[in-house]
């Protein structure tokens, strides 16, 4: 692994990001797996299918892992596309967490892919990995800035403290660890 995270800014225009939650608003459910910590924000899922018409993530994923990270990854599959909303009336965040399966399933998550879908200002809901100490994802914070990293390093999202905090996640999965 070469990388602790990998990042694109601007990988979504302005008019991708209001598509997308205009998508969720009309096609999504609510998303009911979380790790078991502290979150107050609201996600809802969609089939990855509709994330697709507006953006095909799944082939720069797969590119960004093949450069960074080399895990081995099941390609083909794409299920849910998960959109977080954090806002400031309820001080949403995201307590230190990991990304992963429950032990009795044949796979687990491997890669997490976070892109800022937030269309107006807010403050706070600071991005965070910990690489031996807590490291700020500052690229993360501009609209429509893109970062994958492994799924089993802690990250969290602090408190939004004015606004909203809009960002979608994209996990991919593959064989257990060897």
């Amino acid at each position: 692994m070469k990388f602790l995270y990998y990042y694109i800014n601007d990988y979504l225009k302005p008019g991708e990001i209001k598509s997308l939650n205009s998508k969720f608003n009309k096609k999504s459910e609510k998303f009911t797996k979380q790790a078991i910590t502290l979150k107050t924000s609201k996600a809802v899922q969609m089939p990855y299918e509709e994330l697709k018409k507006i953006k095909d993530v799944n082939y720069d994923i797969l590119k960004i892992n093949r450069e960074a990270f080399g895990f081995d990854l099941y390609d083909n599959i794409n299920d849910w596309a998960v959109q977080n909303t954090y806002k400031s009336t309820n001080q949403g965040e995201y307590k230190w967490h990991t990304d992963g399966e429950d032990y009795d399933k044949k796979f687990t998550t491997k890669l997490t892919t976070l892109i800022n879908l937030s269309e107006k200002k807010y403050s706070g809901g600071d991005f965070f990995l910990f690489n031996n100490r807590p490291v700020e994802i500052k690229e993360l914070s501009k609209p429509g800035s893109l970062i994958v990293f492994p799924s089993f390093i802690l990250h969290k999202v602090t408190p939004v403290t004015k606004g909203t905090r809009i960002s979608l996640t994209i996990f991919k999965t593959g064989g257990w660890w060897k």
